[in-house]
């Protein structure tokens, strides 16, 4: 069976090397993810494999660094959202569960400053080229996220987000393992206004919900990020005849609906973007909430912007 890959994380992989090395694309095009989200993985594998034999890892290892180059895309645009790092943490992990991708990453956190990464397969190991890139994105990430003096770990070696254009990798290494360090992130405290305002507290917690909504969101999360106890959340909520997962399946599906009236963006796309562990449990929340499936509301909404009959 053939595989797939996100035709926008490609696209990033493609002009991050038009930007430093051009000559190595001059021959390529590349999709458009507006009008094609995925894409058979063997045009990404070629590419890193062109990539590694003309420039070595580092290339690969830096693409991280060029996030501004990204298109716009609900999937990248999911994790740029992430506040901290255990999110996004999270968030990459879950995407690899969602797409099966054959190549996973476990991440464990070591402590507040370092990820402990290891790659996995369920099939043929993943390419020297494909571990660096991963590698490369979850700096930059962290990076775009405020993890300041970021470093890639490996061996005994510890290299700086600005080594790792010319880094050089021993014969051995696979980077089939791997540690991310960086110093501590400051985090603003929340204000004395928003502590004190528990007059709308359902119209706040939809609003945090809604503001990362690709998030795994728990209510013991939601209450800290609300400065409440999570008793004292539910309680609020139970007020107003409200539950925390009420809340959550109303901002998961007014994203969802909005993402499903444009046909640039597919199903899979859309649960993992509004949180879903999986697509079946998309499925189930999107139908009973609208008595119809995520499929059949899109050919429904896209036929009446064009004026066509469903039968």
């Amino acid at each position: 069976m053939e595989s797939f890959t996100s035709t926008g994380m490609t696209g990033l992989l493609f002009r991050s090397i038009e930007r430093t090395a051009p000559d190595l694309v001059s021959d390529l095009t590349w999709p458009d993810p507006m009008t094609r989200a995925v894409m058979p993985d063997t045009g990404k594998r070629g590419l890193i494999a062109r990539v590694l034999e003309a420039a070595g890892p580092g290339m690969l290892l830096g693409v991280g660094q060029n996030l501004d180059l990204a298109d716009e895309t609900p999937v990248l645009t999911v994790l740029l959202r992430s506040t901290e790092p255990a999110v996004l943490a999270e968030k990459w992990m879950r995407l690899e569960r969602y797409h099966h991708a054959t190549h996973r990453t476990r991440i464990a956190a070591d402590t507040a400053t370092r990820w402990d990464c290891r790659r996995t397969s369920s099939g043929e190991p993943a390419t020297l080229g494909e571990n660096c890139l991963i590698a490369g994105l979850l700096v930059g990430l962290l990076g775009h996220l405020g993890a300041r003096d970021c470093r890639l770990g490996f061996g005994d070696q510890r290299v700086g987000v600005q080594d790792l254009d010319g880094l050089t990798l021993p014969a051995d290494e696979r980077l089939d393992s791997f540690a991310i360090e960086w110093s501590a992130r400051r985090v603003s405290s929340p204000s004395a206004a928003s502590v004190a305002d528990v007059s709308k507290v359902n119209d706040r917690l939809a609003d945090l919900l809604a503001g990362d909504i690709g998030r795994s969101w728990k209510l013991h999360d939601a209450a800290r990020n609300l400065t409440f106890s999570t008793r004292s959340l539910q309680r609020h909520l139970s007020a107003k005849g409200r539950s925390f997962s009420s809340v959550l399946r109303q901002a998961r599906m007014r994203e969802a609906t909005n993402l499903l009236t444009r046909d640039d963006t597919s199903l899979a796309e859309i649960g993992y973007c509004c949180g879903y562990a999986d697509q079946a449990h998309f499925q189930r929340d999107f139908l009973r909430a609208t008595n119809m499936t995520p499929r059949r509301f899109r050919a429904v909404t896209l036929a009446g912007n064009s004026g066509a009959i469903i039968q």
